[in-house]
């Protein structure tokens, strides 16, 4: 007897074994007859048997009208096999867990007829007890996680999308639209619908700025999807709806599938605002350089010339009065000057120009014009400058620390005395040392800084020096002690000062020695030229309370 039908029935079984899924047979009476070894680790629990059992104890959701015989209508089609269904499967011990499952009908292969012509005009729907119903099952408990994660970054994904304000548009390989966020759809007048499918280039990318045609092929659009490179450009204009320009910075990014390249992305931001904010600070640039500066240095000069006075034509009252004027055009003239050059480089048109200077000048500059600021008479300086180099803009970091004593003097960029607050002595103290690698210089007044225009243009040239600005509480006195701290280059100098200096700064001291007198005399204070009838400076007694430092008036006091 020939060996092959058991060869060959071995071969199916090794086969059926090596299979990914469950495979179960199910009889007419709608029990498990046989499985495959996977079927087996999926569904028996030790000390159980798969074979043998009921199918609908194993799939109790799967439909019974499937299982051959008698509970089967006879009207059914029952050709074909099932599409993938999904339910709970239950294992020998009881457990369930999420299963895939497709059936199939495995008709007898024997035929109960004499003829084949009988059998053609035979009753199919007879049956004869031997049929049988095969399922594969899967497993699909780590599916189900994949899935689940996969739905979650996928609505994550769309929550950024939605939520981001540049507009995002996703293209396939040959430019047609197959993605667009909320943003792109409202900057560019379009709904999502109107640009999906479609290609992108004759929407929105067809034309210049000037509007002359500009061609697929010239589009960082297209270099990313034949190159496969990352492009980045800024003042392009993308083209809305109703034909308006839309100036935007754009990136475009490839999209793979492994090493195949199947699209891109293209990201833009509107630049319509920040262009509109552009224009409106270069035109406030323009009032206060040319129809503001210009006017006020003029009448300044004239104010100037006539409390010079040398015909002695005024009367003391209103010599008094054109000074005071002068002053404040003056100061006004100032802080014009000083918010234009921080402008110039906070826009990067101007760069510090970083040298070793001695931080006493900077110091006793920084004090001489904040009397600019402040006015004649409005305060006094306890100044402790020791001879500190160091590698700074001396001119900058010079105004941005006449601009921190201007605020804790609680004069504000008008010129103004601030309403409350102040603890009545209107000494302000500047102290400056070297702490490691960088320069300290502590300023404490009566008032707590916050003026909007003095703030900014301190806080912005101490950013550009790299250093901090510190804002430090003083218990039991009002207003605050501000630090402002910039470091030292690598081949800025030592300390040129004293030894005894240094040693009483090791010490912990704090002994101020006065602030060096300036060699000319700052704008609009008594001591300037030609100022008839105004007292001179004159230096006050009493001691500095923090260090005992002399106190000296930075202003003569106004009668």
């Amino acid at each position: 007897m020939s060996s092959r039908p058991s060869r060959g029935a071995a071969r199916l079984a090794a086969i059926l074994d090596a299979l990914p899924d469950a495979l179960l047979l199910v009889n007419c009476n709608g029990t498990v007859v046989n499985a495959n070894t996977i079927a087996l680790e999926t569904f028996e629990s030790p000390g159980t048997a798969l074979v043998g059992r009921g199918l609908l104890d194993l799939l109790p959701s799967f439909d019974s009208k499937r299982i051959p015989g008698s509970m089967r209508r006879p009207d059914e089609d029952d050709e074909g096999r099932t599409k993938p269904t999904r339910m709970l499967a239950r294992r020998t011990d009881g457990s369930e867990f999420p299963v895939e499952v497709t059936s199939a009908n495995l008709e007898d292969g024997r035929t109960p007829y004499e003829s084949a012509f009988e059998a053609a005009y035979a009753d199919h729907h007879h049956y004869t007890g031997d049929e049988l119903l095969m399922l594969v099952v899967r497993d699909l408990t780590g599916t189900l996680d994949t899935e689940a994660e996969l739905a979650r970054q996928q609505r994550q994904t769309e929550m950024i999308l939605r939520a981001a304000a540049e507009g995002v548009i996703g293209v396939d390989g040959e430019g047609r639209v197959v993605l667009v966020n909320p943003a792109a759809a409202q900057i560019l007048g379009y709904r999502a619908s109107d640009l999906g499918g479609k290609e992108l280039h004759p929407l929105i990318h067809h034309s210049r700025a000037d509007g002359s045609p500009l061609p697929f092929e010239e589009t960082p659009l297209a270099g990313t999807l034949k190159s496969g490179l990352k492009h980045r450009m800024r003042g392009q204009v993308l083209w809305a709806k109703d034909g308006r320009p839309v100036p935007v910075d754009l990136t475009t990014a490839p999209v793979r599938d492994g090493d195949q390249l199947v699209g891109a992305v293209l990201a833009f931001t509107d630049r319509r605002q920040y262009d509109a904010l552009a224009a409106r600070h270069a035109q406030l640039l323009a009032v206060l350089d040319q129809s503001l500066r210009g006017p006020l240095d003029q009448l300044s000069g004239e104010l100037g010339g006539l409390a010079a006075d040398p015909g002695g034509q005024l009367w003391p009252e209103a010599n008094q009065i054109l000074h005071h004027l002068a002053a404040g055009y003056s100061r006004m003239t100032t802080l014009v000057d000083n918010v234009l050059a921080y402008q110039r480089l906070d826009t990067g048109k101007e760069k510090l120009r970083r040298e070793p200077v001695s931080m006493d000048a900077v110091v006793a500059a920084g004090v001489e014009g904040a009397v600019e600021l402040i006015g004649p008479g409005r305060a006094q300086f306890a100044v402790h400058a020791p001879a500190i180099e160091a590698e700074v803009d001396g001119e900058r970091l010079a105004t941005a620390l006449a601009h921190l004593i201007a605020d804790v003097a609680g004069v504000d960029s008008t010129g103004n005395t601030m309403a409350g607050g102040g603890s009545g002595d209107s000494t302000i103290v500047v102290a400056a040392a070297q702490r490691g690698e960088v320069v300290r210089i502590e300023v404490r007044g009566p008032y707590t800084a916050g003026d909007p225009v003095h703030g900014p243009i301190v806080r912005g040239i101490v950013r550009r020096h790299g250093g901090v600005l510190q804002t430090h509480e003083v218990p039991g006195v009002d207003g605050s002690a501000y630090v402002l701290e910039v470091p030292l280059t690598a081949d800025a100098g030592s300390a040129v000062r004293p030894q005894g200096d240094a040693d009483r700064d090791r010490e912990g001291e704090t002994a101020a020695t006065v602030m060096p007198v300036p060699t000319a005399p700052a704008r609009g204070t008594p001591d300037a030229p030609g100022a008839p009838g105004m007292p001179n400076a004159r230096a006050s007694a009493p001691a500095s309370e923090a260090g005992g430092a002399p106190v000296t008036d930075g202003t003569a006091t106004a009668p």
